[in-house]
């Protein structure tokens, strides 16, 4: 922060032929001096001028108004300019060398002395502000006082033009107001006789730093307009930071300066005056004139509150305009503040075109408001590209919503029932259902009428009668089953009937001994499986086989990847193993009742010992990627999964003829949904059905042997269904929210239509991704989340396209 003892203010009046310096500073410390105007100063400046515009007269000059007369030939203008410049500036310095501007040239330099003193390293400089009037002494080149070479002073001085009037505040006192990377907007001109391809090309060099956007005329635009397109550029919500403007512009006292916008048509700074405010006030500090004779251009905009302007004070040629322009943007490239990049020009113009284009490092002035920060742009860290990425409020609310939502297990399950039951009528209307592919599950229930049939007393219900499911098992034994999945757990004797064990364990011999597999459930436990006591002389375990039935809702049972499939295995998987081995091994251990070691464990043996591209390899082999587990795929119709058969069709008419896929597929004995039948008394074996299941079956209840039908049924084909975890789809979407608000937020004002179109736009991207992961579900088997993510996207996307 500048101390006030740094900063001066300059104030020169001339009134008939005297001129009044006065000098303030500090706390109210003031300095003045009265000193003759030369009065051939005026026309010392008059001559320049004349060889000046006589010297650059073309139609390159960006300017309407220069003074008439025709160029005489055969003089040498150059030379003319050179003299002329020489004669004014040795006036203009002798004059401002006088004695009575002694102590105000001393305090100046004293101060600049001081400064470095206490600061050595210091880049800081003493600032002069300096207003004029008439505009008569504020044409002539102030910034060519060298004040400090009296004093032999080290430090710099910085000589800056400010208006005699200023009626507004500025903002750029504030100057992390607009956040992100800096906006430039340029508008080009009238264009007649000039070449802006240096300017554009100049100012596209400064991608990597900022946002440049182009607003410019066109052949078949009418005046109106041209009008209205700069004005609303100018007012653009988003704001901006650096105006600049190419082309034709003339002094008019009256209306604050004149650029002509396009051949013919031209623009006054009073009728933009409500636009520019409000880009004022949106964070726009800096404008640049590259254009002619911008004296009431500079006062006009400072009186708005601009923050700094840069003009040429005389008509100025289209190159000398293009080098200047250069030298300036490649200042500011470098992060030097305004000031400085106007010198660095300055000097180039003066040092290494001096012979090129005489006297043009005359021209360029800088004007600032005098609670302004000189502008440079701030260089874009990757804290200002993180602060850029923070989600505003609207986001933030919705991206942390999003994500509770993702980690709630009651929300998330809500979700996938949706997902499904969207895909499940998806798979209808598209008629990609293969009603000709058999069921690879026969599901036999043992339903309300089964047991009505067969007049079981609720004694008998639970535990299920042992006698009824050995009746179960002989009549799977008729029909060849060479799979069979028991879906009850025998831990205790029965003896309601007495006999029940007994006939269940014949019944399992006699199958065993028909080479049919049998499995047997069990409960999981650490490192254990509770199931069918062998003590109870139903099976032994040398030839049968168990599996646990728990499981997670929703999710496909697989073994746990630290566990040894010999010792717990799911139910479901086992079978599944089972079934596949049988069609794809011709060397597999058979159950028999005189067998000696544990089926089992031999079976496993000889699956991890096969090698084949069969689905058998693919089930044994299979890892969840990044420990996902595959889904239950209740989109499938029932149909296709299982073969429903009531236990009493089963055992009253056990007849091939009625029922011939049996024997080729797995048969899974299990309750159906009545009330009386279940895990524990009071405690059904069914859960409330899946709304995919339901839009199949319209039945309100799933039974636990449906579900382990579906599990089954997935085993066996194969479809193994890998969710995209919520959370990584909302992250995506966010970035791709982001991106896109970006995107919006970096184009031109934004009309309704346009805004329309984005609108539609993003909720057609949002259709169109839902309408792609239905086909990838069953294409790809990934279920890639829906609501959420597209809630997210657009949440960010929507609120960019609403006008502010």
């Amino acid at each position: 922060m500048k101390l006030n003892s740094d900063i001066f203010n300059l104030k020169v009046q001339k009134i008939e032929q005297i001129c009044l310096f006065e000098l303030s500073w500090g706390k109210g410390q003031r300095l003045t001096a009265q000193v003759n105007y030369p009065s051939a100063l005026g026309q010392l400046y008059q001559d320049w001028r004349r060889a000046y515009l006589n010297f650059y007269r073309s139609d390159q000059m960006r300017g309407r108004a220069v003074d008439g007369g025709i160029a005489r030939l055969g003089i040498d203008w150059h030379a003319e300019l050179v003299k002329a410049e020489t004669k004014l500036m040795y006036e203009f310095h002798r004059w401002l060398r006088s004695a009575e501007l002694y102590e105000i040239r001393a305090q100046i330099a004293q101060a600049s002395q001081q400064l470095v003193k206490e600061n050595p390293e210091t880049d800081e400089a003493v600032q002069v502000f300096l207003t004029c009037a008439p505009v008569e002494l504020d044409r002539f080149p102030w910034e060519a006082w060298e004040l400090g070479t009296e004093f032999a002073t080290t430090g710099a001085i910085q000589f800056i033009r400010t208006p005699l009037n200023i009626s507004q505040e500025t903002n750029s006192h504030h100057p992390d107001k607009r956040q992100g990377r800096t906006r430039i907007l340029a508008i080009l001109g009238d264009d007649t006789g000039l070449d802006f391809q240096e300017e554009k090309k100049t100012l596209n060099s400064l991608f990597r730093i900022a946002d440049v956007e182009f607003v410019s005329w066109k052949l078949e635009e009418t005046p109106t307009e041209i009008i209205e397109k700069i004005a609303d550029a100018i007012a653009d919500e988003r704001g901006w930071d650096v105006l600049f403007f190419a082309g034709h512009s003339n002094e008019t006292e009256m209306t604050g300066g004149e650029l002509g916008i396009a051949p013919g048509v031209s623009i006054s700074i009073s009728e933009i005056a409500s636009q520019l405010s409000a880009a004022r006030k949106r964070g726009l500090q800096v404008a640049i004139f590259n254009s002619c004779s911008g004296l009431n251009l500079a006062e006009s905009l400072i009186d708005l509150g601009f923050g700094q302007v840069v003009v040429m004070r005389e008509p100025i040629h289209n190159r000398v305009a293009q080098d200047f322009l250069v030298r300036f943007l490649q200042g500011l490239g470098k992060h030097q503040n305004v000031y400085e990049s106007v010198i660095a020009a300055r000097q180039y113009l003066r040092m290494d075109k001096s012979h090129t284009y005489p006297s043009a490092y005359l021209l360029p002035s800088l004007f600032c408001h005098p609670g302004a920060h000189l502008y440079r742009i701030p260089p874009f860290h990757w804290r200002q590209r993180l602060r850029q990425s923070i989600p505003n409020r609207l986001e933030a609310i919705a991206l942390t919503v999003g994500v509770l939502c993702s980690v709630l297990a009651p929300m998330q399950s809500l979700l996938l029932d949706g997902r499904t039951f969207t895909q499940a009528v998806y798979r209808s209307a598209t008629a990609q259902v293969d009603a000709e592919e058999a069921p690879p599950v026969a599901l036999v229930q043992i339903d309300t009428e089964s047991i009505y049939r067969a007049q079981l007393p609720n004694s008998q219900l639970f535990p299920m009668n042992r006698s009824y499911l050995a009746k179960l098992l002989d009549s799977t034994r008729k029909l060849n089953a060479s799979v069979v999945g028991l879906d009850f757990i025998f831990d205790t004797p029965q003896t309601d009937p007495p006999k029940a064990d007994a006939d269940l364990a014949t019944a399992v011999r006699q199958a065993v001994d028909a080479k049919t597999w049998l499995m047997f459930a069990a409960v999981q436990e650490p490192k254990r499986e509770v199931g069918t006591n062998e003590a109870l002389g139903i099976n032994k375990w040398n030839w049968t086989l168990q599996g646990y039935i728990d499981a997670y809702p929703d999710l496909l049972e697989f073994p746990e990847a630290d566990s040894d499939c010999r010792q717990v295995c799911p139910f479901a998987y086992l079978l599944s193993l089972v079934q596949l081995a049988k069609q794809e091994i011709t060397d597999l251990p058979q159950p028999q009742t005189n067998r000696e070691q544990n089926l089992r464990a031999e079976f496993l043996d000889v699956v991890q010992q096969h090698s084949t591209k069969g689905n058998l390899s693919k089930l044994w082999q299979w890892k969840a990627p990044f420990n996902i587990q595959p889904i239950l795929d209740y989109s499938i119709p029932p149909s296709q999964v299982y073969t429903t058969i009531p236990a009493w069709q089963l055992i009253e008419n056990p007849d091939i003829n009625k029922f011939p896929l049996v024997s080729k597929q797995v048969v899974l004995i299990a309750v159906g949904s009545d009330d009386r039948l279940g895990i524990a008394p009071g405690q059904p074996d069914r859960s409330p059905a899946p709304a995919a299941y339901s839009y199949w079956t319209k039945q309100p209840w799933l039974t636990g042997g449906e579900t382990l039908a579906y599990m089954i049924h997935h085993f066996v084909s194969n479809r193994l269904v890998i969710p995209i975890p919520s959370i990584l789809l909302i992250g995506i979407a966010m970035i791709l929210g982001k991106i896109t608000v970006f995107v919006i937020k970096s184009q031109s004002r934004l009309s309704l239509t346009r805004r329309r179109q984005i609108t539609f736009g993003a909720v057609g991207a949002v259709i169109l991704y839902g309408l792609l992961g239905l086909q990838i579900y069953i294409t790809a088997a990934i279920l890639l989340p829906w609501f959420l993510p597209s809630s997210v996207f657009l949440a960010y996307v929507l609120p960019a396209t609403r006008r502010k």
